[in-house]
C-alpha cells in the first residue's frame, strides 16, 4: 500500500512501525519510538505495551502488528474534520480536546475515551516545554497523521525538554546516554557547535 493510500492514523502510526513491507508495529518499534518523541523509558515502555494491548489481537498479544490490517473501527481520532481558526497559533491541552468534542460526535463512550486519551498523548509529546501549547502547524500536521518526525528532530536537543510531569526524563543527560546505549536512540543531546 502507497503512503498515499494510508489513512492519518495508519501514518501516524507508520513512525511507530518497523520500515518494512508491510509495516510492522512492534514492541521494540513503538519503544525507540516513543523514546524519540522525549518520553522518559518507563512511560514509552506503557505507551509501546498499550499499543499491543489494544491492536493485538489475543492471544496474539506479542505478534507483530501489521499496520494495514488495523480495522477503521480501531482507528484513532487525527482531528482531521476539526477547523483551525486562522487567528489562533497555539493551543493548550483542553483547547485541543474542544477540537475533539466539536469534531468527533456520535461515537460510543469507550471510543470517546480513548480518543481523548489520544488527544492528550499527542498534547504530552508535542507541546512546548516552556509554554505547554501546541502550534498550529503542529496540529496540522496532526491532522495528516505526520507531526512526529518534527517532534522528534526538536527533541534531539535540550531546548525542549519534556517536563517530569508530562512523562519526560527526571534527567535528560543520563537518559540521552541510557537511551543511545540500550536501545540506540539519539534524545537530548548537546547540539554541537
Amino acid at each position: 500500500m502507497s503512503q498515499s493510500r494510508y489513512t492519518a492514523f495508519q501514518r501516524h502510526l507508520l513512525f511507530f512501525s518497523t520500515p518494512t513491507t508491510p509495516p510492522r508495529l512492534t514492541f521494540l518499534s513503538a519503544l525507540r519510538a516513543a523514546v524519540s518523541l522525549g518520553l522518559d523509558f518507563p512511560v514509552a515502555v506503557v505507551l509501546s505495551f498499550s499499543l499491543r494491548l489494544l491492536y493485538a489481537p489475543l492471544p496474539y498479544i506479542w505478534s507483530p502488528i501489521i499496520v494495514d490490517k488495523i480495522p477503521h473501527s480501531a482507528h484513532r481520532t487525527q482531528l482531521t474534520s476539526a477547523s483551525l481558526s486562522k487567528d489562533k497559533s497555539e493551543y493548550t491541552c483542553s483547547e485541543l480536546l474542544q477540537l475533539l468534542g466539536s469534531s468527533e460526535a456520535g461515537h460510543g463512550l469507550v471510543k470517546r475515551l480513548i480518543d481523548q486519551g489520544h488527544i492528550v498523548g499527542f498534547w504530552t509529546m508535542t507541546a512546548n516545554a516552556r509554554t505547554h501549547t501546541v502550534s498550529r502547524e503542529d496540529v496540522r500536521r496532526f491532522q495528516q497523521g505526520e507531526w512526529e518526525v518534527p517532534v522528534a528532530t526538536r527533541r534531539q536537543g535540550r531546548d525542549d525538554v519534556i517536563p517530569l510531569w508530562r512523562g519526560g526524563p527526571i534527567w535528560a543527560g543520563g537518559h540521552s546516554w541510557a537511551m543511545k546505549k540500550l536501545i540506540g536512540v539519539r534524545v537530548y543531546e548537546v547540539k554541537q557547535q
